[in-house]
């Protein structure tokens, strides 16, 4: 292996071995300064990454990288550079990443300023609290960037989530795919396209893994006390995926194609543009499966006919997207989004479970739909103050088709669900002189209509339609101030209620309401350094489903639900540099009346579930991590969490099934000369509870899951070819067995290659 010395290594070593002490050094170096402002507003900004880079390197001198952040003011400072031509890059969350040209000269200083331009995705209200100006960030907020996106090679984007710290990606036995951030609870996490809403409110959780990869450019979770913007519901944390965006001027267009074990194939075709007034994104892409291989030593002793593939897994995939947004003179900008996603699915039985003696489901989804239209905007009013909003509508269509047995021939039931939903969201900010005020007001509103045939030896008999209807509203404000030139503090008060104007057969309801109270400091101790703190309160309110919903006979409606309250609190402190970055949180979430489910053992609901209100539970714990660019070809990347999930209910304390207390996921990818890249992953899962038929608990098995990639690139060698790359992966090369709950497990090993190509 053959390694080059850097030139400003070399100076550095030269200046050194000539005899001149750190103070000639520094004689003959040079610095530079400037300042980072919010491009729209001219409003300075803080805590902004900013190196000096040369030739894609990051220099650095005896005292550390090359590499600051900017103070309270928008101010860095770069000291210690030997004379020569530089690229300095300022990034920071939320905004698109600059860089710009420096001579540095011996002695002298140079002054480079930077105007960042909010990224398209900024009227989402996830990853920037204000504009930017006087941002707390005392709560956790963490990104999954493209380059860790592409090397996933991902058909939907669940496969991108389990790369967020904390975060649990499991399927149900309803065979929906959903994410839980530190063992939030169920319908805890709300889950945003570009800013809109994407759960279904009837049960405020939808399958993530029905939704298309492609064009998703990043992923950003915010955990902890999250801010008002994110409106009601949402106290276990929210997770956005945003949509691609051509940063610079001209057109952009990827072509990638997958095959795989499983009869796995996938393509896809994505278009981007932009000009000085509008920017563009349009993408199609098809995904289909057959039945997933089964794991090596899998328990599945019932309702599993095939001996090495899990039956009734199979999927087809077809989704479109298309997105335009025009920028008016000054700071206005208006933005339209369209995406549809049409699906077709198998859901794998519960194969712990004697059909014999219990309920199974042996369900299809024939039709699996989803709509999305999200209209979106901000505007200027003077040079404090702004506002910015967005406006969506949503159809979301599903038929589900029960069957007698595992043979999937007759017809036992048929449910059809149909929900409309609309939301509407604007944020109001202002500047004031000792700090900034975000007002925020979000509604929404949506209607669930169900229709349930039942079957007489294959033949329908009269069907039973029920509708239900609900109003979401949330209203809240956060004030953020510098109490002193390192630090920071928020606060923030809501006040957010639901009411249920239709029940279908049931009896009416009150309107829920709840008041939430957010709180929060940041403290820079150094360049390097950054602690913070927040504390707060917030409500979940019982969804419909919960409240009435019978899932085909599976189970008891309960109307008597309470609302859920949590008490959520943590203190972290961030590494962030040049070399090795990352992060320690520890945190707690207590609620009050959290909502579980049990099995009734006897009577005329003997073997069917029913939801009910706990005394409580709480979720403790401890999230790291790290990357470490071990050397300009290596780099590592990882992410551990320790949990201690349970449950209180009549004074016992029980755990809380399906929360592992052992989260890991770590990467190493190591790029070679000539386009060569490798990449390994493991995803390690521990101590997670499961529970039985009989309402007792076992542990589920340990499991790493092991990964690897090898990725060459072709674009040198394809005329007209920008980027380009072939790769083949192996997933789960072990065989392990994972299980998301009993009778449950993931897929075997799994053989995937394909190609992308940029033009």
């Amino acid at each position: 292996m053959t390694y080059r010395l850097s030139p400003v290594l070399f100076a550095l070593v030269v200046a050194g071995l000539i005899g001149g002490g750190p103070d000639d050094a520094y004689a003959q170096s040079g610095t530079v300064e400037g300042t980072v402002v919010h491009a729209e507003t001219d409003a300075p900004l803080s805590d902004v990454n900013v190196v000096v880079r040369e030739e894609g390197e990051v220099p650095r001198r005896e005292d550390g990288p090359v590499g600051t952040s900017t103070d309270g003011e928008g101010r860095y400072r770069l000291g210690g550079l030997p004379p020569g031509t530089y690229r300095v890059q300022a990034t920071a969350v939320g905004f698109m990443p600059s860089e710009k040209p420096v001579e540095v000269r011996a002695g002298q200083t140079q002054t480079v300023r930077f105007a960042l331009m909010p990224q398209a995705y900024e009227l989402n209200e996830i990853v920037v609290q204000g504009r930017g100006a006087r941002e707390t960030r005392a709560t956790t907020v963490q990104r999954v960037e493209a380059a860790a996106i592409q090397q996933q090679d991902a058909a939907d984007v669940s496969e991108l989530a389990q790369l967020i710290p904390a975060t649990h990606v499991a399927t149900n036995s309803r065979g929906q795919t959903i994410l839980y951030l530190r063992n939030a609870g169920d319908r805890q996490v709300g889950q945003f396209f570009d800013g809109a809403l994407l759960n279904v409110p009837w049960d405020n959780r939808v399958d993530i893994s029905l939704f298309p990869s492609s064009v998703v450019g990043e992923v950003t979770a915010a955990k902890g006390v999250v801010p008002v913007q994110y409106g009601t519901n949402v106290i276990g944390g929210a997770i956005n995926f945003q949509s691609r965006t051509l940063e610079q001027a001209g057109q952009h267009t990827d072509v990638s194609a997958q095959v795989g074990t499983a009869a796995h194939r996938q393509g896809a075709l994505t278009h981007l543009g932009r000009t000085a007034r509008w920017d563009y994104t349009a993408a199609l892409q098809y995904t289909e499966r057959g039945n997933m291989p089964l794991p090596g030593e899998a328990d599945v002793p019932f309702s599993q006919p095939l001996s090495d593939r899990r039956v009734n897994t199979d999927r087809q995939l077809l989704s479109g997207f298309a997105r335009a947004s025009y920028r008016f003179d000054g700071a206005g900008q208006l933005a339209l989004t369209a995406m549809q996603v049409d699906a077709e699915q198998g859901i794998a039985p519960e194969s712990n479970l004697n059909p014999a003696r219990a309920s199974v489901r042996y369900w299809r989804y024939p039709r699996w739909q989803k709509s999305v239209l999200i209209a979106s905007g901000r505007t200027a009013l003077g040079t404090r103050t702004a506002v910015r909003g967005a406006a969506w509508g949503s159809r979301f269509a599903q038929d589900i088709h029960q069957y007698q047995t595992v043979a999937y021939r007759a017809l036992d039931e048929m449910q059809e669900d149909r929900d409309v939903t609309g939301g509407v969201r604007l944020v109001a900010t202002q500047d004031l002189p000792a700090g900034t005020l975000v007002v925020a007001a979000n509604g929404l509103t949506t209607r669930h209509r169900q229709t349930n045939t039942l079957f007489d030896r294959g033949e329908p008999q009269p069907d039973s339609t029920s509708s239900f209807r609900q109003h979401i509203f949330s209203l809240g404000g956060t004030y953020d101030i510098d109490i002193a030139p390192r630090l920071t503090a928020s606060a923030g008060l809501s006040f957010d209620g639901t009411a249920t104007p239709d029940t279908g057969p049931f009896p009416e309801r009150d309107p829920f309401y709840a008041v939430g109270v957010t709180s929060g400091l940041s403290y820079q101790l150094n360049d390097t350094y950054r602690l913070r703190a927040s504390a707060g309160r917030k409500g979940r309110f019982p969804t419909m489903r919960e409240l009435y919903g019978g899932a085909l006979g599976k189970f008891v409606p309960n109307p008597g639900l309470s609302p859920v309250t949590a008490w959520i609190g943590e203190v972290g402190v961030e590494r962030r540099g040049a070399g090795l970055s990352g992060s320690a949180t520890v945190f707690l979430n207590r609620v009050t009346d959290a909502i579980d489910q049990r099995t009734f053992q006897q009577g005329p609901n003997a073997g069917k579930e029913q939801r009910i209100n706990l005394g409580g539970s709480r979720v403790y714990g401890v999230e790291t991590t790290a990357r470490w660019p071990v050397t300009s070809a290596l780099l590592f990347d990882g992410h551990l969490t320790w949990m201690r999930p349970r449950g209180t209910n009549e004074g016992d304390t029980q755990p809380l099934e399906e929360k592992p207390e052992w989260l890991g996921t770590g990467s190493l990818t190591y790029t070679l000369p000539g386009g060569l890249t490798l990449m390994a992953q493991g995803q390690y899962t521990a101590g997670t509870q499961a529970r039985t038929e009989q309402n007792t608990y076992v542990t589920l098995p340990t499991s790493l899951i092991l990964d690897a990639r090898v990725g060459y690139s072709v674009g040198q060698w394809v005329p007209e070819v920008t980027e380009g790359e072939l790769f083949v992966r192996v997933d789960n090369m072990l065989d392990e067995a994972r299980y998301y709950q009993l009778g449950l497990p993931g897929a075997g090993r799994l053989f995937r290659a394909g190609l992308s190509l940029s033009f």
